[in-house]
């Protein structure tokens, strides 16, 4: 694989790295804002869920505009939105304006979760798709791990400065240098060659091929492509993706994105603090949500050399039936009060670790991988919006279940979940591994 291909898919995952912050900074600045602005469980569960909020929209609309404007122009869009966001957040003056510029984050959050995993799966060649999809994961993690560093170095630096009023006004605002990064390196990038052939741009998409393959592949991939786009020359509306001839694919590829957030895993990276304060083991709550980042980011790491290797169906149910436990675990620790040791702190360490080796790993690079090259976009961009709809619930409901239901229900309730992902994925994941995008439909037209 050349250089050039890890370099333009490493650019295009940097949205994922400001996901991952914009997603994960919120957990530092949740006691601030509780009372800088007098708010009760369901106002934070809002302000916390306002960017997986606007992330729905994003998500939605994102791939019918790549469609539509390439693949290209709307990522440098997204940078943009996530400068905005940045800064506004950084300066609301109200709690309103707060929830307003975290939605705008959303949108650019929805954008980048669903443009990355597309782009990235339409310039990989097939043997390295899923290391290469999994760049946006190893982004998303690392984006996570930075936000929780960043909030710990702003709440201990001492500046004089810094008060306890407007220290979270750092840590949200701190995200707008990645993003002025990300918006400068993606004009170094290429637009996506699959795109340029569906806008019969063949020799420039020819042009982008031999940088990512050698001469002769170069040609055999512009002729396959162009074959598999011509079989088929009438555009797309959205709603042909509900078509008999897509709806059973698109649906798993929606479920399939909705129940990785109900795993429960943003539960652990947006509410850490929440959760790690009614243990009894002492320490910095904000020390130990760095823990967590660091954890999913060297399993991440491992996951690399997993996906292409094990396949991505054996890793999703050893990840859910592992991640089950560990619910069911701090669930019950929660119930016998049995939390003046670190058990609750390790259970978590390990259930975010069997996320990152596994849901974490397969989720971006599955949603884009199982879809024809005439549906990819929108198909894509449906499936992100049901996972982003589904993190909006579980992230707006959690600090409400944990006050009304009580910690030992709520875990109960995310292990069960857990559980029956199983069957989901024992009945409907095809494993994808190796297998050319081209070549991948054909496995669920017998559905």
């Amino acid at each position: 694989m050349k250089k050039y291909t890890i370099l333009i898919s490493a650019v295009a995952a940097i949205g994922g790295l400001l996901f991952g912050f914009d997603t994960a900074v919120i957990a530092g600045t949740i006691p601030a804002l509780r009372t800088y602005f007098s708010l009760d469980d369901n106002a934070i569960g809002l302000v916390v869920a306002a960017a997986s909020i606007g992330c729905i929209p994003g998500a939605l609309f994102a791939g019918n505009l790549a469609n539509r404007y390439g693949r290209k122009l709307m990522m440098l869009v997204t940078a943009v939105l996530y400068v905005v966001a940045a800064i506004g957040s950084g300066i609301a003056g109200s709690y309103e304006a707060l929830v307003l510029y975290r939605f705008i984050g959303g949108l650019a959050i929805g954008m980048a979760s669903t443009l990355a995993p597309i782009y990235i799966s339409e310039v990989a060649p097939a043997e390295y798709r899923g290391r290469l999809g999994m760049s946006q994961q190893l982004a998303i993690v690392m984006g996570i791990l930075l936000a929780f560093i960043s909030n710990y170095f702003i709440d201990s630096a001492g500046w004089s400065f810094l008060t306890p009023e407007n220290t979270w006004r750092y840590m949200l605002a701190a995200a707008v240098i990645p993003s002025v990064i990300f918006f400068i390196l993606l004009m170094f990038v290429p637009e996506s060659p699959r795109w340029l052939i569906q806008r019969e741009r063949h020799d420039h998409a020819h042009l982008i091929f031999g940088k990512i393959y050698e001469e002769v592949k170069a040609k055999e991939e512009l002729e396959t492509v162009q074959m598999d786009i011509a079989a088929d020359k009438q555009g797309l509306r959205f709603m042909e993706i509900f078509s008999p001839k897509y709806r059973k694919v698109v649906w798993i590829g929606v479920i399939f994105a909705a129940i990785a957030q109900l795993t429960g895993i943003n539960i652990i990276f947006y509410y850490a603090p929440l959760i790690f304060e009614k243990t009894h083991v002492g320490g910095s709550v904000l020390f130990q949500t760095v823990l967590t980042g660091v954890v999913n980011l060297i399993f991440t790491i491992i996951a690399f050399w997993l996906i292409d290797r094990i396949g991505r169906k054996k890793l999703l149910l050893t990840g859910s039936a592992v991640m089950g436990i560990c619910m069911v675990v701090v669930g019950t620790l929660f119930y016998t009060d049995n939390l003046d040791n670190y058990w609750v702190l390790g259970a978590i360490f390990v259930y975010i670790a069997a996320f990152a080796c596994t849901w974490g790993a397969v989720l971006w690079v599955y949603v884009a991988e199982i879809f024809s090259n005439k549906i990819r976009g929108s198909a894509t961009s449906f499936a992100i919006f049901g996972n982003w709809t589904a993190n909006a619930i579980v992230s707006w409901t959690f600090p409400v279940m944990l006050s009304e239901m009580g910690a030992p229900v709520t875990f109960f309730i995310y292990g069960v979940i857990n559980f029956l992902m199983i069957a989901f994925v024992a009945k409907y994941v095809f494993e994808t591994k190796g297998v050319s995008l081209e070549k991948v439909e054909s496995m669920y037209a017998g559905l």
